[in-house]
């Protein structure tokens, strides 16, 4: 009888770095209108130099852009927004903040390409209400490193990091973790690196989603109120080195 032995690759590393957010802190502050604004005051056009890059070019990877929205009331209000892909609505909604207090809307878009323009406009139903900060990132999901092998024997989630970084105003934090997928199937969640004996990348979901942008709250938006920081989010834990070696079975 013949014993088949799969054909390993060498092993592989793939390193995936971050594009540093833009950001920008108004130096005065912009009264909010009342109504929805005809133009929004946020709007970034996808381009390629926003892109995650790779020490190697994946097979297949989906982009969640990021677009933030920060400012604050005096009165107590209803704060307002309206996310817009290639002018299009994607998402509306509003959020009460108390008196005083700094808002910050969080807008995640799914799959986004070169070329998109993304636009967030707010406004509330009192006149003393402002914005004065904004920011934006793209990170990636459903990463499939190779058409051919798909299965990963084994696949090392080597380093993590949390992003966005965002340093400008007085920023504040919550974080959300990792979800690796083997054949479409979702293992436990992660948080620290982690490496698992064996995943399949699945047409669907690849080797992982991010937390905030796939696995929830897509193409919508989340907000974060507090009485001292601003902006005051969510940053998703998402890879930066994954060690593999394909099987070549498929």
């Amino acid at each position: 009888m013949t014993r088949l032995n799969p054909a390993y690759t060498s092993l592989k590393t793939l390193n995936i770095t971050y594009q540093t957010p833009q950001e920008t802190l108004l130096s005065t502050p912009e009264t909010l209108p009342t109504s929805e604004p005809t133009t929004p005051q946020i709007g970034y056009t996808v381009q390629s130099s926003d892109l995650p890059t790779f020490s190697f070019p994946p097979y297949r990877k989906t982009f969640v852009a990021i677009v933030i929205g920060a400012g604050q009331v005096s009165t107590a209000a209803y704060i307002y927004y309206r996310m817009k892909k290639n002018g299009v609505s994607v998402a509306t909604g509003y959020a009460s903040v108390s008196a005083n207090y700094f808002y910050t809307w969080q807008c995640f878009f799914f799959d986004v390409n070169v070329g998109d323009v993304l636009e967030l406009a707010l406004w509330s139903n009192q006149t003393d209400s402002v914005w004065f900060y904004k920011a934006y990132q793209i990170q990636i999901t459903r990463l499939i490193p190779f058409n051919k092998p798909r299965l990963l024997m084994p696949c090392n989630f080597a380093a993590l990091a949390t992003h966005p970084v965002l340093t400008l105003g007085s920023p504040s934090y919550g974080t959300a973790s990792l979800y690796p997928y083997h054949d479409d199937k979702m293992y436990a969640i992660i948080s620290a690196a982690t490496s698992f004996k064996c995943l399949y990348c699945g047409d669907t979901y690849g080797l992982f989603r991010i937390y905030n942008g796939d696995y929830a709250n897509v193409n919508t938006a989340i907000v974060g109120r507090s009485s001292y920081y601003y902006p005051y989010y969510q940053r998703n834990i998402v890879p930066t080195q994954i060690i593999m070696r394909g099987v070549k079975v498929d």
